[in-house]
């Protein structure tokens, strides 16, 4: 098209559009002088071009718009009832990080032709921090650990509570999707009372996470408390049971059974105490 005598003129409606990973997006250009639609000798064409190929998304041929890209397939309109008004406009779904680039618009008319250049950036929130504690495999210390998706590439950002900034270990994956798992770690102490915050400065996105209140227990102590309460259960129900058979014996005389309960009660209680003070070994646990 250049150095031809152009009597057809457009403008971008934008030079530069910014969307959201999977979301919509749409581009247009305005023609001038508009030729009534349907028109025969009307012809619009959407590229995306770049360095070195040029790559068909949607044309208007003879008045039917046709994507023939299995890229863009299904996921591009052209919005043909704004023909009639001069703009040729293209919608773009679900949009792909692979998407960004620029597009040319292109129209032809009996009155001549013209095209304009556009670019489209599309980016991936930080949207949803997780975080993950976990105590180290030695030393009395927490590995804490803080991911998320985006795009572009964040760096993380991390505090404690007296506001001291922390270096993290921060590493970066690309997913079929072509954003960027960020993975940050920082290792503290378990004992020191403080939270920890960390911020991806893509976009704030941020966690904070509070020690020792967040800290997992440990698989021997979650057991031990599992078992605890297991038996206390049992002591609830054999207290239950005793309570119905005075009851239905009214007030006739239990001294055996009465004995027998307070010893078994008693047993438990030490069964417990002998967990939670972790010399339950082989078979020195009381037996009831």
């Amino acid at each position: 098209l250049n150095g031809t005598f152009l009597q057809i003129h457009l403008h971008a409606e934008q030079s530069m559009y910014t969307s959201e990973f999977g979301e919509s997006v749409v581009m247009g250009c305005k023609f001038n002088p508009k030729p009534s639609y349907p028109h025969p000798d009307l012809n619009v064409t959407w590229h995306w071009i770049n360095s070195d190929s040029v790559q068909d998304v949607i044309r208007l041929d003879n008045g039917v718009p046709r994507s023939e890209s299995p890229k863009y397939r299904g996921r591009v309109q052209l919005l043909t009832e704004e023909l009639a008004e001069g703009w040729a406009k293209l919608k773009m779904s679900s949009l792909r990080i692979s998407d960004a680039g620029k597009y040319q618009c292109v129209v032809h008319s009996a009155d001549g032709a013209d095209y304009k250049t556009i670019a489209l950036s599309v980016e991936a929130s930080y949207k949803s921090v997780t975080k993950h504690i976990e105590r180290a495999a030695t030393g009395d210390e927490v590995l804490i650990t803080c991911q998320s998706e985006g795009y572009p590439k964040s760096t993380v950002e991390w505090q404690n509570g007296n506001l001291k900034t922390l270096n993290p270990n921060t590493t970066a994956e690309s997913t079929p999707d072509q954003i960027f798992r960020i993975t940050s770690q920082i290792k503290v102490s378990s004992s020191e009372k403080n939270n920890y915050t960390c911020k991806f400065t893509k976009d704030g996105s941020s966690a904070t996470i509070y020690i020792p209140d967040e800290i997992p227990l440990s698989p021997a102590k979650s057991d031990a408390v599992i078992i605890i309460l297991c038996i206390a259960v049992i002591v609830a129900f054999v207290s239950v049971g005793v309570v119905t058979y005075r009851r239905r014996k009214g007030n006739q005389s239990v001294p055996q059974f009465s004995t027998d309960r307070n010893a078994y009660i008693s047993c438990v209680v030490l069964q417990t105490e002998m967990l939670v003070s972790n010399k339950m070994m082989g078979n020195n646990l009381v037996r009831c």
